[in-house]
């Protein structure tokens, strides 16, 4: 899942560690975590693990479409873990992985300014 990304300066000269000169933990992040849906479905993730439809149900404005793409990119970057359970017809349940757990203090802090921002700012967003 390699990219190419456009370097801010004219003749851009890789790293030590190859990587883009302009590639930093912000557009790291971004680019793991960014979109409309990941945060949302880490978010409900850290409260239980969730089977698809579970979380279909959560995020009623997600297409099935955009939930599976997420779904899968969160879990190439080892984030989210999915586990097939026994039965018939065949069933599959998403959870947190260790490593996922790392991003829930940013996933909190996040959350603290989201519902400051609505507090003060709520008619900007709302009205």
């Amino acid at each position: 899942m390699k990219k190419q990304y456009k370097s801010l300066y004219p003749y851009p000269v890789p790293a030590p560690d190859g990587r883009p000169v302009n590639y930093c933990g912000i557009r790291c992040s971004l680019e793991v975590l960014g979109g409309k849906w990941k945060l949302l479905i880490l978010t409900h993730l850290f409260k239980s693990p969730l089977r698809y439809h579970a979380l279909r149900t959560a995020i009623p404005e997600i297409s099935e479409r955009m939930l599976v793409a997420a779904l899968k990119e969160l879990e190439e970057h080892g984030l989210v873990t999915r586990h097939a359970l026994a039965g018939s017809p065949p069933r599959v349940e998403y959870a947190v992985s260790e490593y996922g757990q790392t991003v829930r203090p940013v996933v909190e802090v996040l959350y603290g300014w989201g519902e400051t921002h609505i507090a003060r700012c709520g008619d900007l967003l709302f009205g």
